[in-house]
């Protein structure tokens, strides 16, 4: 059946529309952790950056700045972070001050299970030298050393209580969270704007409740048949650009196929990577080689692997394996994300591998994946702006619980280049070491995309894919 026979008809008789204020804003998929010194999935970091304040984030040059506090280098082993003027609220009503900030960093330092424990490990001691100005001395050199700092500010006094943000959030952010919905209820504080994040995983009912006028936004996590279903809608205005999270294929290296290196070149080869992008991907997606985007500072000039199935199967002819090999690839229950992996399995199977798609829902997924559960998976890296991300999954000391070498990616040569890479902040060697190893394969950056109805304004896409649109957004 035609998609746009099917849109139509399911359209038919099933409009809700709201002519309300309220701005509903459909995800793919909802936060799982609302404690921001927890979380590990893309949606709560997004929402974090909308109900917290952070201390240090990363500009669109993918250089350090920050809302709250000016900072400087006094030497390699010390900075000054000195308190700037005005700065914002706790949603219960205490300004943001520097006990807030220096308790938040002496909690995450003494908090293991936190992803944050490893960043803020080179810190040697903080001397608060007044009510706004207070040093932080490390242990040794580490040129990237403010970017480890993008926390989020929690307030001091309920720290000490051991309060329970994944419940109750408190925040200084640009938005205040409403507790008890059965979705995310965000409160503009500049205005009062509700925003209501819906959680609706299927793409094609995404797209219609948007024309339905159930939903007034949507962003990304839509295939390209329904791009060109909501292009077509004279209803709607659409935005899109290009995009810096990386989509990839992941190894687990304890697997007795996967360690040899010839059959992880092979599967790179057997893959057709633009062939992808051209027709099934939104515009301005883009090839990927390495995990960092193009603009970035640390990214390398590297030429590519290009689609050569013949090499493919002649590699995996010289491998000592029973043919065809047989392996399992994992990804969400996400129908796009499904496609992709069905196209990858079709590709695989021209050069001698029988893939088999395991898909599972979002949590189990995850789960799997952060347990080493897996031979391989398709994930994307979102928000990905510190070229240290390197060192989280290729460094043989940041295997699961502590790090995010899932894979179980052991390499002598590669720990002493990230040794060498933290020390000078130069990551050339280890880039090209990890893509000369295959240690993933980087498949795309996915392309930006919005679409919402003509009377949603002043929406902006950002390169990561986060929501900060929504800090200006207007319903009229």
């Amino acid at each position: 059946m035609c998609l746009h026979f099917l849109i139509a008809l399911l359209s038919i008789g099933c409009s809700e529309r709201f002519d309300d204020n309220v701005i509903r804003f459909g995800i793919a998929q909802k936060p799982q952790q609302l404690d921001p010194r927890f979380q590990s999935d893309a949606a709560s970091k997004k929402l974090s950056y909308l109900i917290y304040t952070p201390f240090i984030y990363l500009d669109e040059n993918f250089l350090p700045k920050s809302n709250v506090v000016t900072f400087k280098k006094n030497n390699n082993l010390q900075y000054t972070f000195q308190l700037k003027k005005n700065l914002p609220s706790f949603n219960g009503g205490n300004v943001v001050n520097i006990n807030d900030m220096l308790s938040t960093i002496n909690n995450l330092r003494n908090l293991s299970t936190s992803p944050y424990f490893q960043q803020l490990k080179n810190i040697k001691s903080i001397e608060k030298i007044s009510d706004n100005v207070f040093f932080i001395n490390l242990s040794k050199t580490e040129p990237n050393f403010l970017s480890q700092l993008n926390f989020f500010i929690l307030p001091a006094e309920l720290l000490k209580q051991k309060h329970n943000f994944s419940e109750r959030p408190v925040g200084s952010g640009f938005f205040n969270i409403v507790e008890g919905a059965p979705y995310v209820k965000l409160l503009r504080r500049t205005d009062g704007q509700e925003i209501n994040l819906i959680e609706i995983k299927d793409p094609t009912v995404r797209v219609l409740k948007l024309i339905n006028g159930e939903l007034d936004l949507i962003q990304n996590d839509l295939p390209f048949e329904m791009i060109k279903i909501i292009k077509d809608n004279k209803e709607l205005n659409i935005i899109s650009g290009f995009g810096s999270n990386v989509s990839y294929i992941g190894f687990n290296f304890k697997d007795q196929n996967l360690k040899n290196k010839k059959l992880r070149m092979a599967l790179s080869m057997a893959i057709d990577q633009r062939q992808i992008l051209e027709y099934f991907l939104p515009n301005k997606s883009r090839l990927s080689q390495q995990i960092l985007p193009p603009e970035h500072w640390a990214s390398v000039d590297i030429i590519e692997n290009n689609f050569n199935p013949e090499k493919a199967r002649k590699l995996i002819s010289e491998i000592n394996l029973t043919k065809p090999i047989k392996l399992v690839l994992k990804t969400s229950t996400d129908p796009f994300r499904v496609k992709i992996a069905t196209i990858i399995q079709n590709q695989l199977k021209g050069v001698g591998v029988d893939l088999q798609i395991k898909s599972l829902d979002w949590g189990t997924f995850f789960r799997d994946i952060q347990a080493g559960n897996f031979q391989l998976y398709t994930l994307t890296w979102v928000g990905i702006t510190n070229p240290d991300i390197y060192f989280k999954i290729f460094s043989s000391n940041q295997l699961p619980p502590l790090g995010l070498n899932r894979g179980q990616y052991i390499n002598k040569e590669m720990d002493e280049l990230l040794s060498e890479a933290i020390e000078k902040n130069e990551w050339n060697k280890v880039v090209l070491k990890a893509y000369q190893d295959i240690g993933l394969i980087p498949l795309w950056y996915e392309g930006g995309f919005a679409a919402f109805r003509k009377n949603i304004s002043n929406y902006k896409l950002s390169l990561d894919g986060s929501w900060n649109g929504l800090n200006g957004i207007k319903k009229n």
